[in-house]
């Protein structure tokens, strides 16, 4: 397989079961070792990742106001919720598996940490002491892709029982219901809309959700509006931004325009012409 830039890579992707499928929506893997060194512009999904470099013992991320800034961490980090964009570079991905959780799914894995960790990287071994660099090399000894995947599946389930031996750490139920609602696409659903059917104040529903998806609703909302509008633009259709907008619940173009720029550093347009895969921009120079 080709990468967008024409170079060779290989990408498998994987959705566990129940009951880790509850909390890990996804393992992948990713290696495309002729991939040119650069800056990545990455867009914010709001979901929570664990990332494995598998080339080299460190992960780097840079501000996204000022990328000249490096953050290095160990080769095996969480990425927490964004609501921002952020740069990566793409010596990283030349060899790398990835576990990206559901919304709301952080808790079992990182506890209290889960709104701590957001719009920022952490080293994994701040969370989870030798286990991180244990997992590691777990991952790194298995053979091949899919061995990769299952290796780090095993661990994340691992993670799931707690030390008596019960069962999953569930998250607030009422946490399960505002992220249905505000999945449903029959309907759009206000925080406001939530909390009236849960009986909760507003002001202790914002703090439960912060405190599980890592983002506050009105914060997830918008960022998830956002990413179903790079959706629409991924299917390859033609694209009108009226139309986009319109689909995607925005008040109008302008208001969507306006909205993505917040998000992407970029405008749709921009987007369009720049991107190198869903969510990835090269940076100039």
């Amino acid at each position: 397989m080709l990468s967008p830039t024409g170079r060779p890579m290989r990408f498998v992707t994987y959705a566990p079961p129940p009951p880790l499928g509850r909390f890990v929506g996804r393992l992948w893997y990713y290696a495309a070792p002729e991939l040119p060194d650069l800056l990545e512009r990455v867009l914010p999904s709001g979901a929570m990742s664990l990332l494995i470099n598998l080339a080299e013992d460190e992960l780097r991320w840079y501000d996204a106001a000022a990328p000249a800034r490096c953050h290095r961490l160990s080769g095996i980090a969480v990425c927490g919720a964004h609501a921002e964009h952020f740069a990566i570079d793409t010596a990283e991905q030349r060899a790398i598996v990835g576990a990206e959780l559901t919304p709301g799914g952080a808790l079992p894995f990182f506890g209290p940490a889960t709104e701590e960790l957001s719009g920022t990287h952490v080293s994994l071994d701040a969370l989870w002491g030798r286990e991180a660099a244990l997992v590691r090399e777990r991952v790194l000894e298995a053979r091949t892709p899919d061995d990769k995947l299952r290796a780090l599946e095993a661990a994340l389930a691992a993670r799931l029982v707690r030390p008596r031996g019960s069962s999953d750490r569930a998250g607030d139920p009422a946490v399960d219901f505002a992220l249905a609602a505000f999945a449903d696409p029959s309907r759009a659903y206000t925080v406001a809309d939530v909390t009236g059917q849960l009986g909760m104040t507003s002001k202790r529903f914002i703090r439960t959700f912060t405190e599980q998806v890592g983002l506050t609703p009105k914060r997830y909302c918008r960022v998830r509006r956002f990413q179903q509008a790079i959706a629409a633009i991924e299917r390859g259709e033609r694209v009108s931004w009226a139309g986009v907008a319109a689909a995607c619940g925005y008040y109008d173009q302008a208001h969507f325009i306006h909205d993505f720029r917040a998000f992407a550093g970029l405008t749709p347009t921009e987007y369009v012409a720049r991107r190198r895969e869903r969510n990835h921009v090269p940076l100039d120079g």
